[in-house]
């Protein structure tokens, strides 16, 4: 069965894997459809172009997972039964080939079937942009199926995810232009999966040039005055008033993730505690009637106390925290990875270090979601110097890593100063 596995894994990459350097961009390949970090080297050995060592189980199960299955033992137990070359082969090595309604065909079969149809949907559009057949993207995206009211939100975050990545290091400055004036491309690519890193770069410039149209629909204007004061706050600086003025008001018809947003930018610019009751009213009173949305609408607000520290914001999120939520899609485990990185810094600043170590431990990077995995992969080092220091052992590699982290990205707010002062409590509204 490994063998099979390696062919399947070749026939999914669309190329056989005999020098490093096919070793090499498989393992991008790899990490850009899974969000799951694979070594060159190990696949070098996996397809036996340095000495061979047995697989280990993780190894299998993440390259299951690349061919479409959900573990190595599924792979094992299902492969025979669907090993059939036109429908596998078919969007994966042939899509040049194909005409737009073999391709639609394709697509609609995985969805129905639930064959991954998110990351399918994102390497179609991929392969198409690199093949200048863009009316047939955008008539994807203008699909009544592959819309994103009628998708799953893990089909929307892995379309999103491996779309981002893909936009983020390639420049189409006329279709991007028109792709934002898709709706279904804003929800799919731009709103599902906002890339902090990226707020001085391709997904910044995106959100100033939606900032700029006077003719966007009301939800995305919305989104985009949510996102804009973020922006300030992630490049250090003020939130000027005219643009804190312009954070909407909260109804409980928004969108779980859009309302633990907005509820954020309240409780940070809002300065007497009869307006912060309020909100925590409004909250609470979404949490109890809609217990199901629990890990997305506390999203967002972990993220927001992990960033700026705002003692109102924080310490409500703490309290909301206690009862922690289910998980129940694949989508939410970065969710949750998320949280338990926030309750392990209330450890610290508790003093409770032991707890702090052992949900750090027990949050593994790898399950938190790019656009945040970035930003969440720095504090983790950061909380993990501050466990090792009161424990006396040694920090001295963690603390080179986080400066080459920190070097990496164009994040102004993580600079020495703040990680220096991080648990004191930070005011990042404008106070003139």
């Amino acid at each position: 069965m490994l063998q099979a596995l390696k062919i399947q894994v070749e026939k999914t990459f669309g190329q056989k894997i005999n020098d490093r350097g096919k070793a090499e961009l498989l393992a991008e390949d790899i990490y850009l459809k899974t969000n799951i970090l694979v070594s060159y080297n190990t696949m070098r050995r996996f397809f036996g172009l340095v000495e061979n060592t047995k697989a280990s189980r993780s190894t299998l199960d993440t390259l299951a997972v690349y061919c479409g299955f959900s573990s190595y033992q599924d792979f094992y137990q299902r492969f025979p039964s669907i090993y059939h070359w036109p429908k596998w082969e078919g969007l994966f090595l042939s899509l040049a080939s194909l005409s737009y309604d073999q391709l639609l065909l394709q697509l609609k079969c995985r969805k129905i079937e639930h064959q991954d149809f998110g990351v399918a949907f994102a390497i179609a559009i991929k392969d198409l942009i690199g093949m200048k057949r863009y009316n047939d993207v955008f008539r994807l995206f203008r699909e009544p199926d592959f819309h994103f009211s009628n998708l799953h939100f893990d089909q929307v975050s892995q379309a999103g995810v491996i779309l981002n990545m893909y936009f983020r290091n390639h420049n189409y400055p006329k279709l991007e232009k028109q792709l934002l004036a898709e709706e279904n491309f804003l929800h799919l690519v731009v709103k599902s999966n906002i890339d902090y890193t990226q707020f001085n770069a391709k997904y910044g410039k995106w959100i100033h040039y939606l900032e700029l149209q006077t003719d966007l629909d009301a939800e995305t204007l919305l989104f985009v005055r949510c996102i804009r004061p973020f922006m300030y706050i992630a490049n250090n600086q003020l939130v000027p008033k005219a643009i804190a003025y312009r954070i909407p008001d909260l109804a409980p018809t928004q969108h779980p993730i859009l309302f633990g947003r907005i509820f954020c930018l309240k409780m940070m610019f809002s300065k007497q505690a009869v307006q912060r009751a309020f909100y925590i009213d409004l909250f609470e009173q979404r949490l109890q009637a809609e217990p199901s949305t629990r890990a997305e609408l506390l999203y967002v607000p972990a993220i927001h106390s992990l960033l700026t520290q705002e003692k109102y914001l924080t310490a409500f999120t703490e309290k909301a925290l206690d009862d922690m939520p289910q998980i129940f899609h694949w989508y939410q485990i970065s969710l949750l990875g998320i949280e338990e990185i926030f309750l392990a810094s209330r450890c610290i600043a508790r003093k409770d270090f032991q707890m702090a170590r052992q949900l750090l431990a027990n949050n593994p990077i790898e399950k938190i979601r790019f656009g945040y995995k970035t930003i969440m992969d720095i504090m983790c080092t950061f909380f993990q110097i501050q466990v090792k220091e009161h424990f006396k052992e040694d920090v001295t590699l963690l603390k080179t890593q986080l400066a080459e982290k920190c070097s990496q990205i164009n994040m102004p707010l993580f600079n020495q100063t703040y990680f220096d002062s991080y648990f004191a409590a930070a005011d990042c509204s404008d106070q003139n």
